[in-house]
């Protein structure tokens, strides 16, 4: 494959990265899988109350109190609804990264709709901003060989939307990647800065955040995390507003696997949350990179 980047294991770095989506746009939470095959699932958001301005601002509020920056993946929609938002997460010094615009799986797109979903989203989020985004993450982790190479086209820096678990009904794959990478730069130029895994028994464990890190007891979280950072001197962490919700709206006929994946516990995430990032120091996806390919950073 690629060249791979090798951190220094002896200062070990802490990514924190916030997908920043609304409570309703999660894949496959219900609603007979619209968002995963109707073009025009989109049009019932509007359905929906939205929560994502006071849930992204109760995460900002608390990173300024711990004094860490993160990259927030904003999705397109939400940043054309919201401008304001993108303005204030850019405004306390965070990166912004895209998320796509619609929240579509990558798998389920043509390339030319893949293209043009990614071209509004970039196009939104930089006309805010004025700065160039450097990094994408695909909706679910559904990443596909050829869509690296429109990212790439695109003027992308990295992507950050590999998950190389064992097994995963919707995580996508890249050929020729080293699961045992944190990091690794793709032929076309592009560096993959993927979800941590932890190996047990020759599988790759889930280990990165949202529901993982609501499902399993803080203390077992925290040791997995620990022995990634030792062993591979880089760990991501991810979450989403929505997981921080005190109140969280319930959604309408959930299947059992989602209805899993979408609550369970996450009326405790907001104080283990706190507890992590007191324990740990985080810095954005794109810091790890810094100073590789600076004609890229350019601004817009």
């Amino acid at each position: 494959m690629g060249t791979s980047y090798r951190p220094d294991r002896r200062k070990p770095k802490c990514l924190l990265s916030i997908d920043v989506e609304d409570w309703f746009h999660l894949i496959g939470a219900g609603l007979d899988y619209q968002f995963r095959t109707s073009p025009g699932g989109h049009e019932v958001w509007s359905n929906f109350k939205e929560r994502i301005i006071p849930n992204t601002h109760w995460v900002l509020d608390l990173l300024d109190v711990y004094r860490i920056k993160a990259t927030f993946f904003i999705l397109g929609w939400v940043a054309e609804q919201h401008p304001d938002l993108v303005r204030e997460i850019h405004r306390r010094g965070h990166e912004i990264a895209s998320h796509s615009y619609w929240h579509k799986l990558i798998n389920i797109q043509s390339p030319s709709e893949f293209r043009g979903d990614l071209r509004r989203s970039l196009d939104v989020v930089q006309d805010i901003t004025g700065e160039k985004v450097l990094g994408f993450r695909a909706s679910t982790a559904s990443i596909t060989d050829w869509a690296l190479d429109i990212l790439a086209e695109q003027g992308l820096h990295y992507d950050s939307s590999l998950f190389p678990v064992s097994y995963h009904d919707v995580y996508g794959k890249i050929k020729g990647t080293n699961d045992a990478l944190p990091i690794e730069k793709l032929p076309n130029g592009l560096w993959e800065v993927k979800f941590s895994t932890l190996p047990v028994r020759k599988k790759q464990l889930p280990w990165s955040g949202g529901g993982y890190f609501r499902l399993l007891p803080y203390q077992v979280f925290r040791k997995g995390m620990r022995r990634i950072l030792a062993k591979r001197g880089v760990f991501m962490f991810y979450i989403h507003p929505w997981e921080l919700d005190s109140k969280p709206p319930p959604l309408p006929n959930l299947k059992t696997i989602y209805r899993l994946r979408r609550y369970v516990f996450i009326k405790r995430t907001r104080s283990r949350f706190k507890q992590l990032l007191n324990e740990f120091n985080f810095i954005p996806v794109s810091h790890v990179l810094k100073g590789m390919h600076p004609e890229r950073r350019a601004s817009k």
